[in-house]
């Protein structure tokens, strides 16, 4: 499976999953083992079978071009490792980012608990931003 990437330009989609700007990607700066990939490099692309089958009309994602369909779901997939592993460390390793955007923030909910790991996040400025609802509290991610 290869596709003719542009990652020149950040591509953006409106809310019927359509771009914006076509001649545009949202991902930058794309490496693989640390260095900048080739035009002509060729990847296989793993996903689930909602994206390969065209959900989330991805246009270079779809049921035409897969290349194996394994009988497991990744759901299944991921509890047989955590099992046969009997411990795993689900550290993030910082290995992207956002882009900043000035004045831009996203907020949500999560556990109280969060509070006490928000100076662990790596690549990221996450802040208490309130109480949020039905016991959880309100955190800000300053983009």
């Amino acid at each position: 499976m290869t596709y003719q990437i542009d990652l020149s330009q950040p591509r953006k989609y409106d809310n019927d999953g359509k771009p914006i700007n076509e001649n545009s990607n949202r991902i930058q700066n794309l490496q693989f083992d640390g260095k900048p990939i080739d035009s002509a490099q060729k990847f296989v692309v793993v996903t689930n079978n909602y994206r390969a089958g065209g959900g989330g009309k991805f246009p270079e994602i779809a049921s035409d071009k897969v290349v194996f369909q394994a009988p497991d779901t990744n759901r299944d997939v991921i509890v047989r490792f955590i099992h046969d592993q009997g411990t795993i460390n689900p550290s993030a390793d910082g290995n992207w980012t956002f882009k900043p955007l000035a004045g831009t923030t996203a907020v949500f909910e999560s556990g109280p608990r969060a509070k006490q790991f928000l100076a662990d996040v790596k690549g990221a400025k996450i802040e208490e931003a309130g109480e949020g609802s039905d016991g959880f509290s309100k955190f800000r991610l300053v983009l």
